[in-house]
Formats: structure tokens, C-alpha cells, sequence
């Protein structure tokens, strides 16, 4: 038998240790993923097998962790097996929106709005303020940091105001979560944690409803689980409880998000937890030379929070890795620049070949500086999103407000666009009416005539309000329709609206801002074509709400990204920049031995991007504000931790 599974065509092109973790349908399997080892193939490669030995495809249920891995794994399974449509393929968000969406009822909810991060800080800052708490920028952004620490750990808000009692900042940011939470509830609106908290609130309180679920998830595969938190993890213990089929991939020298509550542990004490799991190894490297394969091997060996796994490389020896020492920044920018054109010239590779990779954001300056007096096209991963664009989002706001006529972000945002002449002031004055009587600003806007007695509103003014107040009727009607469309529904949004008569054709801005609706209004249709258990407005909204970046148009450019960005891609020609003490690894590390290890596996992360060649610079001097005199900078000491066998150390002085 297992010699017919091994001749299977399916398995065409798997070394061993891949055919084995497709062959394992059974039992509990952890498989140790090195960088460059083919995952995605093994993955997508079981699915089709699991549909080829008569698993029904709504049986199956892999995870992913980002919507383009989710893409390209449902493509590259219905490209083997056209039944793999039906199976849940998706991110844990996504998968949670489609179990929350069809049994919202079990929490004595009809409905909810996804909100995004713009919402989210406005909310909090909204619930600081009520509580008399002073907050900036910076002060908005670490409370919603803390919150979803604490929400992805299941911390409550009673028990998180318990912990931090006597902790003045601590204490604060638990008030903040409260009322951050009552705040949502009367505007039915949804965060991104709470897909996923829900979720298994709503399993444990329904224990018949989690049968169901159990019951039908016959075989069940998680991506990248060594970046799982204490939610991520419940979830799945629950899911796989009845059959027991889990498969889980993952590599724990790639656990870099402890930042946003991954927690190693899920993958290092697996085995432990579950005693009868099998575990497979999938070692080979397949992108990298042998050089950067070791020396990204000795450089992680100095952690001790691992799994052993020795990782080796099938392709060719290849070259040193080179270490480059400049005097500054500003001299590592423009040597990089100017080497990357003469690598092109020599090698003829394409400018998508290479990539430049730093510790943090602000170290692209210097460098964007250099490509752009090279004349070299290069591109930020992590700016603009297509939803991100000014006019997406004026639409996703409507959308947004059609659904929940309670979502007072997506009415406020959209009460005045196109421009209807009414002003901040105003929506002032009805926002307070709103908050005293303790009504969503929707229906305060019904009732305009009461408020323009109450704050002196002219009439002209109220006369647009109540225009604005019968397109959301109009629309939120149209979105009830019992056979909704999508892309129907969004032709009577932009004609009720005028949306479009806000645009010059003539215009080069406005004509990009056109094709960006255009490009939505495909979406759309593209939506209604696909087939779902659920076709309505709530559901359009959560799937745009989720779908993040849109696709961009493939194009030839340097990629310049952070390291975290970096994770799970790959590139020839692969540069790190910036690898300075207290940059890389990062001063907040220092004295921590397991944040100390977790900027060492950022490390590993970044070398083993590189396929082809990989350069590794630093600088000797740096300025910092205010001052007029260079200081001098030590090099990374992950610069000391690879072997010299492997590496070739420059300094260069022009």
C-alpha cells in the first residue's frame, strides 16, 4: 500500500521528508519547517491528496496567518484538484468572520461592523478622554497596543483592571479597555481581536454548537505556528479535539511577533502537551547556497529556546557572504546603491532581484536618497494600501454605514463627501447631542430639527443633513435586498451619492482616483461571481473589511522592507543594512536573554531571505539630534556570531 501511495504523481518532485508529512493524514503531526524548505508545496501538495483519497473538501480546514498566503494556497491547490474551492482555506480572521457571521444569534447579536485601525484609535482615544486621561499619538497607540496584548492573552477587562491595581499607567489603559469595550458594544462594532475571542467565547458557551464544528473539521492545517498566541491556540485545541488530525507546520528559529503576543511555547511544548505527536523534518533548503545556509545555522545555534534541526542546503556552495564597514550611514547608502547597479550590469538580473533590509523603518532614508541619484526604481513594502487610498476608503465608509446605520466612524466620515457643505462644526454640535442622550450620531441626524433648536444650526444646513439622512435610508434598504449583489448594490451607491461628480477627468490625480474605483467596482464583481454560504451586505463588508491590500500590479523595483515585513519572502541578491549594537539587535533587547534570542532569530530571518548572494553592512559613526560631533557605533555582535568561514569582512572608506 504504501508503496502505490509513493508512486502517487501527486508526490512527483518531494523529497522524503515532504512525501512523508503528505502521506501522515492520521494523528497529530508538528513539522519542523526550515527557511526555504518547501512548506507550501507539502501543504497544498496534502490537501489535494486528502481530496484524492475521498476527503470531502469542506472537511478540511487550513490556516494561514496573511491573505496573500491564503490566495496563493487556494490557487495552488485548485490548480491540482477543482473541489478545493470548497474547503476552508483562509486566515484565522477570516475563518472566524465566516463561523461568527452564521451564528452571530448565539451571542444575542443581529449584527456587527469590523472596525479598522483609523476606528480603533479614535475609540480609544474617545474612551481616554471621557475618563480624564491625557493622551497623544504615541499615548493612543500603546493603549491599543496593551489592549490587544491583553485580549489576544484572553484577558478580560475585570481581570485586567484586577492585575493593575496600584500600577497607575497599567491601571489606566485597564479603565481604557472597559469602556473601549461598552463603547463598541452600542455601535455593534467589532475589533480585529474580537473575530477570534468571540469565536471561542462563543465555543465554550455553546458546547453543541463547537460539536458541530468539531465534527466537521475532519482534518485540520495550520501555517507558521510557531506565531500562534493564547487565542490562536485555544482555538485549535478546541477544533481538533474529536479527531485529533492536526497538522501543524512550523519553524521556532522563526518566531519573531512576540510583540504581538505569538508565544514560542505553543510549538516548543507541543510535544510535551500531546505526547503521541509525530514529528517530520523538512531540512533541505532550497533557496539558499550552502554558505548562507551555515552560517545562518551557526548564528541560531547560540539560542537556546529551539528545536533542534539542522538545516543544509542542496543548491551550490556559493559565495562569501560580504560584510561591508562604512564611516556613515550616508556613505553605506550610496556604496549599496552603486553596487546593486554594477550587480545588475555584470549579472543581468532584474532590479526585483534585489532587496534591502533594515531593523527599523527610519533607516530606508538614507537609502531612498541613493537609489533615487542612482536613478534606481525601488519600492517601501508597508505603504499605501489600495484600501489605504483616500476614495477606497470614502466608499468602504459608506459601505460600512449602509450596513450599520449605528457605525458613527463610517458616518461621520462619510457625512460630508462628496463635499455637502457641512462643516466640522456642525457634525460637533450633533456629535454631542449624540453622546449626551447616549444614541448613535445616525439617529441624532433623524432627529436634526431638535438639534438645530437646541445649537442653532441654519436651515440650509439642516435641509443637507436631512438629504444626506435619506441616501443612508435609500442605501441601507437596497442592502437588505433578499438576492444581493455586491457589485448592483455599489452602482447605486456611487449614483445616489453623486460619488463620482467630485472628480476632473482631465486631471492626472483624479484620473488615478477614478481607476481606483473602477478597480473596486470589479472587486465587486469578482465577489458575486464567487461562490459563499452567506450572500449579503454584512458579508461584503466583513470580506472587504479583511482583505487588507489589494493586489498590486507586478512591476520591476529594489524592494526595500523591514525584517518583519521580510518574513516569507525571498530574493537573489539580498542586502542588511543598519547592523549596528543597539540597532540590530535593538537596545530595548539588552539584558533580556529571550528578547535577546528573539532579535537573533530576526536575524536568521533576514539572512535566510537571500537565495543567490547575501551583504551584510554597518556603519562606524552616526549623528544623533543636536549634536554636532559623529559618535561612534559598535557592529552588530551577531556580525561576531558568524563563523569566518563564510564570510569575507571589508571596510570601506569613499
Amino acid at each position: 500500500m504504501l508503496t502505490t501511495a509513493l508512486e502517487n504523481p501527486l508526490l512527483q518532485g518531494l523529497n522524503d521528508s515532504q512525501k512523508r508529512a503528505v502521506l501522515e493524514t492520521e494523528g497529530r503531526n508538528l513539522v519542523l519547517a526550515g527557511a526555504g524548505s518547501g512548506k507550501t508545496k507539502v501543504l497544498t501538495t496534502r490537501i489535494a491528496y486528502l481530496l484524492e483519497q475521498g476527503v470531502d473538501p469542506w472537511r478540511i480546514l487550513a490556516i494561514t496567518f496573511t491573505n496573500k498566503s491564503a490566495k496563493e494556497m487556494k490557487e495552488r491547490v485548485n490548480n491540482i484538484d477543482s473541489r478545493a474551492f470548497k474547503a476552508w482555506i483562509g486566515t484565522f480572521h477570516s475563518v472566524c468572520n465566516r463561523i461568527l457571521s452564521t451564528n452571530l444569534h448565539h451571542l444575542g447579536l443581529e449584527m456587527f461592523t469590523l472596525m479598522d485601525d483609523s476606528d480603533q484609535k479614535a475609540m480609544i482615544k474617545t474612551a481616554a478622554v471621557q475618563l480624564g486621561i491625557e493622551v497623544d499619538k504615541q499615548a493612543v497607540f500603546s493603549l491599543l497596543g496593551q489592549i490587544s496584548s491583553w485580549k489576544n492573552d484572553a484577558i478580560t477587562p475585570g481581570e485586567a483592571q484586577s492585575q493593575t491595581q496600584g500600577k497607575r499607567d497599567k491601571a489606566d489603559a485597564a479603565n481604557v479597555y472597559q469602556l473601549y469595550e461598552d463603547l463598541k458594544a452600542v455601535h455593534n462594532y467589532f475589533d480585529f481581536d474580537d473575530l477570534l475571542l468571540k469565536t471561542v467565547n462563543l465555543f465554550k458557551s455553546n458546547p453543541e454548537l463547537l460539536g458541530k464544528y468539531q465534527n466537521l473539521f475532519r482534518y485540520i492545517l495550520v501555517d507558521e505556528f510557531q506565531d500562534t498566541n493564547k487565542v490562536q491556540f485555544e482555538l485549535i485545541e478546541m477544533l481538533s479535539q474529536k479527531h485529533g488530525n492536526i497538522f501543524l507546520v512550523g519553524d521556532a528559529d522563526q518566531s519573531i511577533y512576540s510583540f504581538r503576543s505569538a508565544k514560542i511555547e505553543n510549538i516548543l511544548n507541543y510535544q510535551r502537551l500531546h505526547p503521541d505527536t509525530k514529528v517530520i523534518l523538512l531540512q533541505e533548503n532550497y533557496r539558499s547556497t550552502q554558505k548562507i545556509v551555515n552560517a545562518s545555522n551557526s548564528l541560531v545555534s547560540h539560542n537556546k529556546m529551539r528545536l533542534e534541526r539542522e538545516a543544509f542546503s542542496v543548491g551550490t556552495t556559493g559565495d562569501d557572504i560580504h560584510v561591508f564597514r562604512f564611516n556613515d550611514a550616508s556613505r553605506e547608502a550610496d556604496f549599496v546603491a552603486r553596487l546593486i547597479v554594477n550587480i545588475r550590469k555584470t549579472s543581468k538580473c532584474d532590479w526585483k532581484d534585489f532587496a534591502v533590509l533594515y531593523r527599523m523603518n527610519f533607516q530606508s532614508k538614507h537609502l531612498e536618497l541613493a537609489l533615487r541619484d542612482e536613478n534606481i526604481p525601488y519600492k517601501i513594502v508597508g505603504t499605501t494600501s489600495f484600501y489605504d487610498r483616500k476614495e477606497i476608503k470614502d466608499i468602504v465608509s459608506y459601505i460600512r454605514a449602509s450596513h450599520n446605520l449605528a457605525d458613527d466612524y463610517a458616518i461621520e466620515k462619510t457625512i460630508n463627501v462628496p463635499k455637502r457643505a457641512i462643516g466640522e462644526a456642525t457634525v460637533n454640535k450633533v456629535r454631542l447631542f449624540a453622546q449626551e442622550r447616549k444614541i448613535p450620531m445616525f439617529v441624532a441626524l433623524q432627529n436634526i430639527d431638535e438639534v438645530a433648536a437646541q445649537s442653532k444650526i441654519n436651515k440650509g444646513t439642516v435641509t443637507k443633513i436631512k438629504g444626506y439622512v435619506s441616501i443612508m435610508q435609500e442605501l441601507y434598504q437596497a442592502g437588505l435586498e433578499e438576492e444581493f449583489s455586491a457589485a448592483k448594490f455599489l452602482r447605486i451607491l456611487l449614483k445616489k451619492t453623486d460619488f463620482m461628480k467630485q472628480f476632473d477627468r482631465d486631471k492626472e490625480e483624479d484620473e488615478a482616483r477614478i481607476e481606483n474605483v473602477t478597480h473596486l467596482r470589479d472587486y465587486a464583481r469578482h465577489w458575486d461571481a464567487q461562490e459563499k454560504d452567506i450572500n449579503t451586505l454584512a458579508q461584503f463588508v466583513s470580506e472587504i473589511s479583511l482583505d487588507g491590500e489589494a493586489e498590486e500590479d507586478e512591476d520591476d523595483f529594489v524592494t526595500l522592507t523591514s525584517v518583519h515585513s521580510a518574513k516569507g519572502l525571498e530574493w537573489p541578491e539580498t542586502f542588511v543594512i543598519g547592523l549596528e549594537d543597539d540597532v540590530f539587535p535593538h537596545y530595548r533587547s539588552k539584558g533580556n536573554p529571550a528578547d535577546m534570542e528573539e532579535e537573533r532569530r530576526l536575524m536568521y530571518v533576514a539572512m535566510t531571505r537571500a537565495g543567490k548572494r547575501l551583504y551584510l553592512t554597518h556603519s562606524a559613526f552616526k549623528y544623533e539630534y543636536g549634536s554636532q560631533k559623529p559618535i561612534r557605533q559598535k557592529p552588530s555582535p551577531f556580525l561576531d556570531e558568524i563563523p569566518g568561514d563564510y564570510k569575507t569582512v571589508m571596510v570601506q572608506t569613499a
